[in-house]
């Protein structure tokens, strides 16, 4: 076969340091400005904003830059609270205002969803505490190649630790927690084997966990016990393959958290909603939109730790939760038993495999469901989805961490004869370009009927 000689389109470079035009906001709260028709993403910045920027990548359709200063600032525009904020990479949009910022991200939710039908309402938005809304979260820790420590957060497009004094994100007293930690970490022999230190604010618990890269020494357990008393906090350490134990197991409660009158049990490696006060909410919301009655068959996927099913097995007949991750699904039978809930189930299983292949499909649901609710990771439950017409729920509420994905979800869930009807934000994590939301799915047609094929 011969060979011809194409030639290559060159892509046109842009100059390294120039001035632009913010126009808009993307779906992640980036600036868009664009140069010779070119699309270029700059963070930190607001619309109408004039800057000053730096092109760190360019590609063939779009470029990457960096925010040098700015010339002409937007009325919008508040000073971080945060000393950290222009270093840390734990908050991305403090430069605004808590209404502001919401603002952002249910227009960014929007452009995803549409806003031009109707049949759907979108309610407003579930708001947060500006403030010590994080009831979790992971401490870096680090040894540089000097022997000095560092303590706090990773730095904004890196792997290096900036060195925090305070972050009013976590709750109290995890917010001020950091410069006492280093000094304790400081002084421990094991002070480089030290991997990460966690924070769990729990009902009637402050806990520390560490994780461990080597056995410790009696001195360093010794400080530990002598730190926890001191500030009021359970310490735990994280051993190899992932071994939880306590530090002293006689001053050791279950962790857990209560929705209401029900206390949920969780382990530090089990997934919980961070942020208290959003979740409650998010519950509440879930269960008035489900809409659900005393002879009702529900199915709660992704169920976790059972953070919704117990809400909806106190209205329903019959709830059947289903997790991917084992122990979670376990721990979630033994939040059932210990709350005395005898009408809700969970099985450990692959949301991803056909439904005939699941052990809950043809147990105590037999194949009838109610309503559902679904509650996946990032990655969305598009197998699960594509599903439905097996189970045909009335109503589906679908709570999302992730835009694109509840995007290309709901559309197969249309598909199979649903409207969405319902649809509001959530502020789960704010000063950050994070959005969750919630929709509800309402069934409004039958399943088509199927023909038979004749012979001949």
């Amino acid at each position: 076969m011969p060979n011809f000689y194409t030639q290559k389109k060159q892509i046109k470079k842009i100059r390294k340091q120039q001035s632009v035009t913010i126009e808009k906001l993307d779906l992640t709260c980036q600036g868009v400005a664009y140069i010779d028709s070119k699309v270029v993403f700059v963070p930190g910045v607001l619309p109408k904003e004039q800057v000053n920027i730096q092109v760190v990548n360019e590609h063939k359709n779009y470029a990457t830059a960096k925010l040098l200063d700015i010339e002409v600032q937007s009325e919008q525009r508040i000073t971080p609270a945060c000393e950290h904020f222009e270093q840390c990479g734990g908050c991305q949009t403090q430069y605004m205002s808590d209404e502001v910022q919401l603002a952002y991200k249910e227009s960014a939710l929007k452009s995803r969803i549409g806003d031009d039908s109707s049949a759907l309402t979108w309610y407003d938005p579930i708001t947060s505490p500006s403030w010590h809304y994080r009831r979790r979260g992971r401490i870096a820790v680090k040894v540089e190649k000097n022997k000095k420590l560092r303590v706090g957060f990773r730095e904004k497009a890196s792997n290096d630790i900036v060195k925090v004094k305070q972050c009013n994100v976590f709750a109290k007293p995890f917010s001020n927690i950091f410069e006492p930690l280093a000094l304790l970490i400081d002084g421990l022999e094991a002070r480089e084997k030290i991997g990460h230190v966690e924070v769990i604010a729990s009902d009637g618990q402050n806990t520390l966990l560490f994780r461990c890269l080597k056995q410790l020494v009696q001195q360093d357990i010794d400080a530990l016990a002598e730190f926890g008393k001191a500030h009021n906090m359970v310490i735990l350490l994280e051993l190899d393959k992932q071994q939880v134990v306590p530090l002293d197991s006689t001053a050791y409660a279950p962790i857990h958290y209560t929705l209401n009158d029900v206390e949920i049990g969780f382990s530090p490696g089990n997934f919980i909603q961070v942020n208290q006060h959003v979740n409650e909410k998010m519950v509440a919301r879930a269960i008035e939109w489900l809409d659900l009655g005393p002879n009702d068959a529900v199915l709660d996927l992704f169920c976790g730790i059972g953070n919704f099913s117990f809400e909806i097995a106190k209205r329903a007949k019959l709830v059947v939760g289903v997790e991917g991750v084992k122990e979670m699904a376990e721990q979630a039978q033994a939040n059932a038993l210990g709350a005395k809930i005898d009408n809700a189930t969970f099985y450990h299983c692959n949301l991803a495999q056909p439904l005939s292949e699941q052990q809950w499909f043809s147990g105590k649901l037999r194949k009838k469901v109610d309503k559902m609710l679904l509650d996946p990771a990032r990655d969305g439950a598009l197998d699960i989805c594509k599903q439905l017409s097996q189970l045909q729920p009335q109503r589906i509420v679908y709570v999302s961490c992730e835009p694109a994905s509840l995007e290309r979800d709901s559309k197969v869930i249309i598909d199979q004869g649903y409207q969405l009807q319902k649809i509001c934000a959530m502020d789960m994590f704010p000063h950050t370009k994070h959005v969750e939301s919630m929709a509800l799915f309402v069934k409004v047609k039958s399943k088509p009927k199927r023909v038979k094929k004749r012979l001949g």
